[in-house]
């Protein structure tokens, strides 16, 4: 009896087919599809701040979307849900109305109300498809750390005690230098700026974050995260030195000081400003006190030459002459109207002189005593640095064969 072989061909190819099948049969059973999540806006019950709720929510909001499983759909406010829906207290059936008319599966609700002198947050899990809630947390925050950061950072692990999902955990790291290198199990993970790094989806149990940069020592720190917690990590890097032979040198470079010598000592920047001003007043007196003394003197010369041209229009009365002696006793006639208009112009311009002199004699004073003033402040006043130095007055006596006396000099 001849047995015959069977192809082997297409049976392989109807075994190979059936577990290619089979093994897209059981991928498609174990994958399972994202769930379709709308978080609704928190509401203010109690005098809590709109603005607290409305951060809880968006930091809610980001963390459903940067999570596996989930699939974050457009949500509402919850008071714009109610009142859209007719939902006054949340009931099942108009929560799940609005939940498939937003086209989600899954809804996260709930409010933020005082407690004391903390704030109290409720959240709820709702199935649309079941018409339930399913689960619910409260959870209590001190209103001193109601910051974005602290949400940020408390969020994760609210949102795995409420869905049981997302147990991976999260952090925010800092460093005291910008522009270092951050790593978690070596892997590069960002660079240090003025906000955290913030590294999402870390799995649960022990790591090792590093921060690096040239110039600086690498801090190095080891952890322990739980399921769903968020970790703030600070860590402090310092600056190194390199020895050049014997001398030891920073990569800071050390303050460079600047002495000035010894015959110019250092005058304060007010000291030196006061001074520079009063010898600049003491200037400006001796030149106005100059030009008023001048100015008076010119005056008082146009004075006496006045009072010189009018001296052949005097008459004084003497015997024997109707219109009066001149100043020499001689008789002479009455002045003419002409001699009487002239004597009249050049009065009213010798009084006018006049006035002119002793005002710039009498303005002369106060600068004068201004400039003595000016003169002691800027020049010769003690207290003063500069005084130290070689400028002011000084006077001291001088002896020589044939002759003494004293001497001053005047140095500015």
């Amino acid at each position: 009896m001849k047995l015959c072989r069977p192809p082997s061909g297409p049976v392989r190819f109807t075994v190979l087919a059936s577990l290619v099948l089979s093994l897209e049969v059981a991928g498609t059973a174990s994958a399972e599809p994202d769930a379709a999540t709308a978080v609704l806006g928190l509401e203010a019950l109690e005098g809590a701040p709109d603005n607290v709720a409305s951060e809880i929510t968006d930091a809610l909001r980001e963390r459903v979307a940067s999570s596996r499983g989930y699939q974050l759909v457009q949500g509402k406010d919850l008071v714009e849900v109610k009142l859209v829906f007719s939902c006054p207290d949340e009931g099942a059936a108009c929560m799940a109305q609005a939940g498939k008319s937003m086209g989600a599966t899954k809804l996260i609700f709930g409010n933020v109300k005082r407690s004391g002198a903390d704030y109290q947050v409720t959240l709820k899990l709702f199935d649309v498809n079941k018409a339930a809630v399913d689960t619910w947390v409260t959870e209590s925050l001190s209103r001193r750390k109601a910051e974005p950061a602290v949400f940020r950072a408390l969020v994760p692990s609210w949102l795995t005690k409420l869905t049981g999902k997302g147990a991976s955990g999260g952090l925010q790291i800092r460093a005291n230098v910008q522009g270092a290198v951050v790593s978690l199990d070596g892997t590069r993970v960002g660079i240090t700026g003025g906000e955290p790094i913030a590294v999402a989806d870390v799995s649960a149990g022990r790591h090792e974050v590093a921060v690096e940069k040239s110039g600086y020592t690498t801090a190095k720190q080891e952890f322990s995260l739980a399921a769903g917690q968020s970790l703030p990590l600070s860590l402090s890097l310092s600056s190194v030195s390199v020895n050049i032979g014997n001398q030891a040198s920073s990569t800071e470079t050390p303050p460079v000081i600047i002495r000035k010598p010894r015959d110019a000592p250092e005058t304060p920047p007010s000291e030196a400003g006061g001074s520079s001003g009063m010898r600049a007043g003491f200037w400006v007196a001796v030149a106005g006190t100059a030009l008023a003394v001048g100015g008076g003197l010119y005056f008082a010369k146009q004075v006496q030459q006045i009072n010189s041209e009018l001296d052949p229009y005097r008459r004084v009365p003497c015997a024997g002459s109707v219109g009066g002696c001149d100043l020499r006793g001689d008789p002479k006639p009455p002045l003419t109207a002409t001699e009487n208009s002239t004597v009249h112009g050049k009065m009213d311009l010798g009084r006018k002189d006049q006035l002119l002199e002793e005002v710039l004699l009498i303005t002369a004073v106060p600068l004068a005593i201004a400039g003595g003033y000016f003169l002691y402040k800027g020049y010769l006043d003690s207290g003063n640095e500069s005084a130290t130095s070689a400028r002011g007055l000084r006077i001291f006596p001088a002896a020589s064969a044939s002759a003494g006396g004293i001497v001053t000099e005047f140095d500015f």
